[in-house]
């Protein structure tokens, strides 16, 4: 389909395409904001606003950084290389996913700000003012989801309204703006799509009143969360509880959506997609990469790199907690567990801490945790109709925000600043989610616990350090280290892992596949790789990336207000 738009980038944005660019702008001639063609119908418009939903837009970010946020929490144990600096917490200013992440999040701004500034006024007089309105709303609403997200990572970000005014006043070396002013600024974005927005679109994707209030429910919960910005709070965390009730009344009630099917391409865009970026196997950056990141091995996946990849054992004891938990299953396999849908040629796929070929030798090792990662994971192309592909492609979306997190958003707008709720409708809705799960429901509900819950759901969803960095607001760094030093309260730091009890045959399978054959070990005395890792509270706010500075240097230098009036 062809793209109507085309866009000139601010060096700012994309800072690590700029090589040999003295005044941080770089203009490709195929991809300028200079329109070559009015918008002569509402359909057009459309086709244009498409490119906010596709997985390929928001690569840089999804492909690059956005699941390194679950290594940072502490949920993934993976050590290797740049990627291993945000399990370690010493992510550095060179680390190649903090400048993907920088750059993918702009990128969608970037796209968000030219329909937003650059397309109303190259519409034909058959364009109506209400399909305009209405395409500026859906970037609004994207575009505030992007500097949420860029806000939580790196916290006093630029905000960049405007990117052709910018270039024209030859204004690309900008400053960073303060956290507080971006919260506003996308806050102002949903209050619009909120009040613009359609309550359906026949594109189911595409983003309506519900989608804005489901992300305004969770920029109200994190600003509701800080106690340094003068908010006022209990105001916050009403107007989040009431968004996040209106989105579900939207849906149907959530124990009659099967979680077991949700990272599949069944699932595409149904009730428990709020919102979701659009995938498909149609080559590098178009489809989402998870089953290629994260499954364990070629028993299962055509292309693979996650035989390292396991949750932590925090993460597998906060799920101990309740063994009959359905979830568990489906987001990350452990001995014994089996899948139809998985080599499907072999008869099925049987989970085994190691695994041999018929003349004994080693065919799938194990790794530091003695699990591997399940969700997202599609097996290969056979297994699921072609839904793979061979260029980091498969055709599941990726949620950025579903259902369930406005029930769970819900209980925490409902229980405030206070640190446990009895509230009826908070539980009702926590209740559904435990419900779903098969878990047994509560009576009353603590802060701990709810985050414990969100960990269960939202595992490898890069939902996890957004919930963390909520509690620092709410209790300060001192809380929020602890939370995390210590394994979620488990005791576990993330280092400690599995290691085949001493004396024990590490050649029998009875052995290696037997779990009570290993220790959990925590620190290098006792066989561990490493000592406790200890995250600091420099760890809760990423670097800026060195190629962004290097092209816009104003960036290290003082934060200031966006606002005329701001205090």
């Amino acid at each position: 389909m062809k793209n109507y738009i085309k866009n000139i980038a601010l060096g700012l944005v994309i800072a690590s395409s700029l090589t040999a660019c003295d005044d941080f702008l770089t203009i490709d001639p195929e991809d300028k904001l200079v329109q070559e063609t009015f918008f002569t119908s509402a359909d057009m418009v459309r086709a244009n606003t498409l490119c906010l939903y596709n997985h390929y837009t928001w690569s840089n970010w999804t492909m690059g950084a956005m699941w390194k946020l679950d290594m940072i929490n502490g949920d993934i144990f993976y050590t290797y290389d740049q990627e291993g600096q945000w399990f370690f917490g010493n992510y550095t200013a060179t680390n190649q996913f903090i400048g993907e992440g920088w750059k993918g999040l702009y990128n969608v701004i970037l796209f968000a700000n030219s329909v937003i500034n650059d397309m109303p006024a190259n519409c034909s007089g058959s364009v109506t003012q209400d399909d305009i309105d209405k395409a500026v709303a859906e970037a609004r609403c994207i575009r505030a989801y992007c500097y949420y997200v860029l806000t939580e990572l790196w916290h006093d970000v630029p905000i960049i309204d405007n990117n052709t005014g910018d270039i024209t006043a030859n204004n690309t070396n900008k400053p960073r703006n303060f956290q507080k002013d971006v919260y506003r600024f996308c806050l102002e974005d949903l209050n619009y799509a909120v009040e613009t927005l359609p309550d359906s679109d026949s594109d189911v994707f595409r983003c309506t009143k519900s989608t804005a209030r489901a992300i305004r429910a969770k920029l109200l919960v994190t600003m509701a969360a800080h106690n340094d910005y003068g908010y006022d709070r209990d105001a916050y965390y009403r107007q989040a509880a009431a968004d996040a009730k209106a989105v579900m009344e939207t849906r149907s009630w959530l124990t009659s959506i099967k979680f077991d099917n949700l990272f599949d391409v069944e699932a595409n865009n149904g009730e428990e997609s709020i919102l979701a970026l659009q995938c498909g196997v149609l080559g590098y950056a178009y489809g989402n990469n998870r089953n290629v990141n994260w499954s364990r091995s070629s028993v299962i996946a055509d292309q693979t790199w996650g035989a390292a990849k396991c949750p932590t054992i925090a993460i597998q004891t906060i799920f101990k907690e309740y063994p009959a938990d359905k979830r568990r299953y489906w987001t990350y396999m452990q001995q014994g567990d089996y899948y139809s849908m998985l080599n499907k040629a072999g008869g099925g796929y049987t989970y085994n801490i190691v695994s041999y070929n018929d003349d004994g030798s080693v065919l799938e090792d194990r790794n530091e945790c003695n699990a591997h990662i399940k969700k997202y994971i599609l097996g290969k192309s056979a297994d699921c109709n072609g839904q793979v592909g061979l260029n980091q492609d498969a055709g599941n979306n990726l949620y950025l925000i579903r259902l369930a997190d406005m029930y769970l958003t819900y209980a925490e707008a409902a229980m405030g600043t206070a640190s446990s709720t009895t509230d009826a409708d908070a539980l009702m809705y926590f209740n559904a989610v435990r419900e779903r799960a098969g878990i047994a429901t509560v009576t009353s509900l603590t802060y701990e616990e709810l985050m414990k819950e969100r960990i269960r759901e939202f595992l490898f969803e890069s939902q996890t350090w957004f919930d963390s960095q909520r509690l620092r607001y709410r209790e300060g760094d001192a809380a929020a280290l602890d939370w995390l030093n210590t394994g979620f309260h488990t005791g576990y730091n993330r280092c400690s892992q599995f290691n085949l009890r001493y004396g024990l045959d590490g050649n029998d399978p009875t052995i290696t596949q037997d779990p009570n054959s290993y220790d959990i070990v925590t620190n290098k005395a006792e066989w561990a790789q490493y000592d406790p890792i200890m995250l600091t509270s420099d760890s809760f706010v990423s670097p800026l990336p060195a190629e962004a500075t290097t092209t816009a240097p104003a960036l290290l230098g003082d934060v200031v207000s966006f606002y005329d009036d701001a205090e």
